[in-house]
């Protein structure tokens, strides 16, 4: 078996690029387009094109298995769940990487980082699948979708990449997008009971601020499965300079999710809850499956599509989240969470779009300096 070369992932075709570096990584997906030479532009554009159909698939996937956990954790224990798909996706990670002959323990350089990558990722879907318990589903997905902001800021510190003053005015921006989608009670007061109300107004207070800690404590978890989101994309990219297989990273998220929601669990939720009837049971193992296909479409579809419109094809996850609350579960947004929603996607896809001009303009500028050294030759120089 090999260990981590990524030349024959579950979506590739013909002509498609490859990279021995995890797709996840933004500066792998920048330089794999960038370094696409194909003599037919319209070759290169139909792998672009497809390449961000694959981002939308995506996010249509994970906004899919979001539903499922929004339905699901009304019965179930969120870490619960978070076993579950854990479960499911280590089967299928092994399964994926016995099909594309791989191991799926990877390079022992890497393990260790991997596992810190799992860990991260697995704290971050823990938060978010609690968030998705008590918050609506377009609530939980806008506030979860903050991990770009805290990724460059924690890329900033951690691998010195630049952090412009367009970065720092579009995360200050999105997070008055999250407080509109929070609606804290501080800023946003709920309407005195009437005294005409049939329940007696000292219980509908109390009800009201127990539905307010609810929201709040959904609101932070979501904020802080965001900030782990972040920490296991650095790590991601982190990994990618020494090499490790898409399918490798998705293993071991799914084996260390596996023991991160066994003890939260247990300490934290009381134990296992047997699923009451066979429509849970299959929401359980869809939603498992829907992240999984979520996860291979969006390695595939970093690999191909340039680096700002792909993170824009994944701002659907958004839409689709207000569409299946709206459609599906029949609950409709207020204004504020619109509003909240609209800044925090025109800011995370303008750091995105600004992220992809800054590498397009530094792999432009090594290209012109690689020609004038070779222009000058060896013997020019002084």
């Amino acid at each position: 078996m090999t260990n981590h070369q990524e030349t024959s992932p579950l979506l590739h075709h013909g002509g498609a690029p490859s990279s021995s570096a995890t797709p996840y990584s933004a500066s792998t997906a920048s330089s794999v387009t960038a370094s696409t030479d194909t003599p037919d532009t319209a070759a290169q554009r139909h792998q672009e094109t497809r390449g961000l159909i694959y981002m939308t698939l995506s996010a249509l996937f994970f906004s899919f298995m979001s539903l499922l956990v929004s339905l699901t954790a009304k019965s179930l224990p969120s870490f619960q769940i978070v076993l579950f798909r854990g479960i499911v996706q280590t089967i299928l990670g092994v399964i994926a990487c016995h099909y594309l002959d791989i191991s799926p323990f990877g390079n022992k350089g890497v393990r260790f980082l991997l596992f810190c990558r799992g860990l991260a990722g697995s704290f971050g879907l823990g938060f978010f699948f609690y968030g998705l318990s008590v918050l609506p589903l377009a609530d939980a997905t806008v506030i979860f979708f903050l991990g770009p902001v805290f990724t460059a800021i924690l890329g900033r510190i951690v691998l010195k990449e630049p952090f412009t003053p367009l970065d720092a005015l579009a995360s200050t921006v999105s997070m008055i997008g999250v407080i509109l989608v929070a609606k804290p009670s501080v800023l946003f007061p709920p309407p005195a009971p009437s005294p005409g109300d049939q329940i007696n107004p000292l219980m509908v207070t109390i009800l009201r601020r127990d539905e307010e800690e609810h929201r709040m404590l959904g609101a932070l978890a979501c904020l802080c499965g965001a900030m782990c989101s972040a920490v296991a994309y650095v790590l991601v990219r982190k990994i990618g300079k020494q090499g490790a297989h898409s399918m490798q990273h998705v293993t071991y998220f799914g084996v260390v999710s596996c023991l991160v929601s066994t003890l939260g669990l247990y300490t934290l939720q009381g134990g296992y809850v047997a699923p009451s009837g066979t429509l849970i049971w299959v929401g359980i193992l869809v939603l498992g499956v829907s992240a999984f296909i979520g996860q291979i479409l969006l390695n595939s579809g970093l690999q191909l599509a340039p680096l700002g419109p792909g993170t824009l094809m994944r701002m659907n996850d958004i839409v689709f989240a207000f569409f299946f609350q709206i459609t599906i579960q029949h609950e409709h947004p207020d204004f504020f969470s619109f509003m909240g929603a609209t800044l925090v996607m025109i800011c995370t896809g303008g750091m995105a779009l600004n992220k992809w001009r800054l590498e397009k303009k530094r792999a432009s500028q090594e290209k012109l300096d690689q020609e004038n050294n070779s222009a000058q030759g060896p013997g020019s120089s002084v």
